[in-house]
């Protein structure tokens, strides 16, 4: 279970969250069919849920005010705005089976989202405040997505923006083309599977395979002359 901060201590992480270097455990969540509790209804909600709507979560969002696009998101039922500030507690404190799995900050008031993570991390929610990295348990990487690739860009809470530079620079210089390599290396891993034995000379096939450029050039090859 997280720590729980008092009001000093999440103070004092806001005033050096942007000096701290933070070294990040990097993770990939499987967040389909699980709960997330949005608190905000800004441009940095409306991120954070199309980005959990994506994965496939299942979307709270308490805001007395939203963006035209989750009102619209509210009205297609696909989150569940509920209209009204946030209340200390709320159904955070509640039963454990109807608790979130994440809660996101991000209204535009210090003293609301240091509420929402303290009532977060006394309940043993994983919390990610978008004003303050600092008092963040998790933090939400620059994603860069080529077709099933996804490239998580973490700054450790000291820039943001320069993740998000890095993300388009590594977008511009990678292509769609390595969408297509990861996709060909796929299939081409599954019929190894069935065919060689061993994972351990599977493994130095497939490795040759992406290190001596067979995989580039048999990307570049139309897709019919690729069997």
């Amino acid at each position: 279970m997280p720590n729980v901060r008092s009001p000093a201590t999440l103070t004092a992480a806001r005033a050096g969250s942007y000096f701290q270097e933070m070294d990040l455990f990097p993770v990939g969540l499987n967040f389909a069919g699980k709960s997330a509790l949005v608190v905000g209804g800004g441009p940095v909600a409306l991120r954070k849920i199309r980005a959990l709507l994506r994965c496939g979560a299942k979307v709270v969002l308490v805001a007395p005010e939203v963006r035209p696009e989750l009102r619209k998101l509210a009205a297609a039922s696909r989150i569940i705005w509920r209209k009204r500030v946030y209340r200390a507690a709320g159904g955070l404190l509640g039963a454990a089976q109807n608790r979130p799995a994440m809660v996101f900050a991000c209204t535009d008031s210090e003293d609301v989202n240091d509420r929402v993570a303290r009532d977060a991390e006394s309940a043993g929610i994983w919390v990610n405040r978008a004003d303050c990295p600092a008092a963040s348990e998790v933090h939400v990487p620059s994603v860069a997505r080529l077709g099933s690739l996804i490239l998580a860009i973490f700054s450790g809470g000291q820039a943001p923006v320069f993740a998000k530079h890095l993300r388009k620079r590594l977008e511009r210089h990678l292509g769609r083309s390595v969408a297509v390599e990861l996709k060909v290396l796929s299939e081409f891993r599954r019929r190894l599977r069935d065919r060689v034995e061993g994972p351990a000379r599977r493994k130095r096939i497939l490795t040759r395979l992406v290190e001596d450029g067979t995989l580039e050039t048999i990307a570049q090859c139309p897709a019919a002359e690729r069997r």
